[in-house]
Parts: structure tokens; sequence; C-alpha cells
């Protein structure tokens, strides 16, 4: 048996780096072809782990899990477009003018777009707390949008667009996850999810053959393997084993990782306003996410 909290560890190291390694491969290949070569290798291990279970499932004469109704595919295929084409799309190309570091920090935000679309579309109960969390965060990511810290206005505007559609996915998927577990259903939002994006694998792949990078070919490997398809198990494992909400704030490492990566790998400047910044962000999140109500 793993231990959930080496794990997550491993998690938040994966999701950390891949802030790094999407910065450095976006100086060789286009938003669009990053996010279809990530994906086409991510599904092989997607498609294989539902064949697997599907197998399984069969030998053992119990009904698939995995086993989507034809009228949910077109929600989950929504879905995935928020998941997969319009986050990694705009995360790769936000990438392009901030630092990764930066970038990371406008992602985390998510929860907080999480609660205002649930304030809007679930009628969640939105409290004061909450509110002066979310103005807090915003603050410090107005920092964030400044030169001196690594920003760019632009740039974290693309990103913001990702962060949205982050909590769009989790939103829209809360009512499909009462039907399926979650790894059948991110499976599934993933394979389809990144088929109107596949097409530019192939120019991508161009790039790489005629002009071989060793570094960009481990960079797009470990973002499909380890930061998409170990990482999301990873995930899953330890939400099977602790609370959600507790888990979230785990996740608020991941910026840390990505600031230090960015600054190890990279050579990243880390600013001072960088880092009251970041603190803000954090701080906010923290508080949209612990204050009961």
């Amino acid at each position: 048996m793993l231990n959930k909290w080496l794990v997550l560890a491993f998690t938040i190291i994966f999701w950390g780096l891949a802030f790094t390694a999407i910065k450095y491969s976006v100086s060789f290949l286009s938003p669009y072809e990053l996010a279809s070569l990530r994906f086409l290798i991510a599904d092989v291990f997607f498609l294989i782990s539902l064949v697997a279970r599907e197998a399984r499932d069969t030998r053992e004469s119990r009904k698939s899990r995995e086993s989507v109704k034809r009228e949910d595919i077109p929600v989950i295929f929504i879905l995935g477009l928020l998941g997969v084409a319009i986050y990694h799309i705009f995360l790769n190309a936000g990438e392009i003018y901030i630092t990764s570091g930066v970038a990371s920090l406008i992602i985390s935000t998510a929860p907080i777009f999480v609660l205002i679309l649930s304030w809007l579309f679930l009628k969640e109960k939105i409290t004061k707390m909450k509110v002066l969390g979310i103005c807090i965060a915003f603050f410090g990511v107005a920092l964030l949008s400044k030169p001196e810290s690594g920003g760019s206005f632009f740039g974290v505007f693309l990103v913001f667009i990702s962060s949205l559609s982050a909590a769009g996915y989790t939103v829209l998927g809360k009512k499909l996850m009462q039907r399926y577990d979650s790894l059948t259903l991110t499976s599934w939002a993933m394979l389809l999810g990144s088929i109107p994006i596949l097409y530019f694998s192939i120019p991508g792949i161009e790039k790489i053959l005629v002009y071989p990078n060793l570094n960009l070919i481990l960079s797009v490997v470990f973002l499909g393997v380890f930061s998409t398809y170990l990482g999301y198990l990873g995930w899953y494992y330890f939400l099977e084993r602790e609370e959600a909400s507790r888990a979230s704030v785990f996740l608020l490492a991941i910026p840390f990782v990505a600031i230090v990566s960015g600054a190890l790998l990279l050579d990243e400047s880390i600013t001072a306003l960088t880092i009251t910044g970041g603190i803000a962000v954090i701080f906010g999140i923290l508080l949209v996410i612990t204050s009961k109500g």
C-alpha cells in the first residue's frame, strides 16, 4: 500500500514542474502543438487504463464502472474541452509572456472561480470572509501582472482564462461525479476533450524530427506521462483517503515548486513584488477555501 502523503508529494512535484516544462517547451512549439503532443501521450495511458479496467470487470463478471451513458457523452465532451483544449492552450500561450512561477500562482486562483460559479449557478452560499479572500487574492494577481514581478497583463489574462476554465470543469463535473467515479470521468474527459487539438500534433512531431532537442522531448514526455497521467492518478489516490476540502489546501504548495524550479532550471528571477503578490494570492485563497459557510 502506497503512503498517501508520499503520493501527494510526488503529485505536487509533478504538477509544479509542469509549469517549468511548459515554459521551456513554448520556446520551440506553439501552444496548440504542445497541448496536442502532451495529450497524444497521456491519452495512450488513459485508454490503456480504461481497456484494462473493462477486461478486469469482464473477468470478474461485474458491470464495467467506466461505461458511460450515450446521453452523457456531449456533456463529457464539453467537460473535456474545458479541462483539456481551453485550459492547456491558454496556459501554454500565457507562459510565453510570463514566468512559470507567476503562471502557477494565477492558476491557483481556480478555487475562487469555483466559488463564484457555484454561487451563480449552484446557489451555494458565499460569506463576507470569502469575499475578503477573493479581494486579497485579486490584489495579489494585480501585483503579479506587473513586469517587475515577471508578469504581463496580457499573459496573466490568458492564464486567467485557463483558471476560469478549470473552475468550469470542476463545477460542471460535480453532477457527473454522482454517476461516475473520478478516474473514469477524468479519463473520458481527457480522451474526448483532446480530439479537437490532436491534429496539431502532426506539425509538432515534424518540428521535433527536423530539429531534435532532447530537453524538449523529455519536457513533452514529462508533461504527458508524469504531470498529466500519473498526476491525476496520484491526486485521486490521495482524494480517496483524505477529505477534498483538506486536500485542496495542499495544492497551494504547487506554486512554490514552480517558482523554485523556474529559478533553478530556467534562471527566472524572484523579485520582492513576485513574493508579495504570491503571498497575497495564497493568503486570499486560503481564506476562501478554509472559511466556513
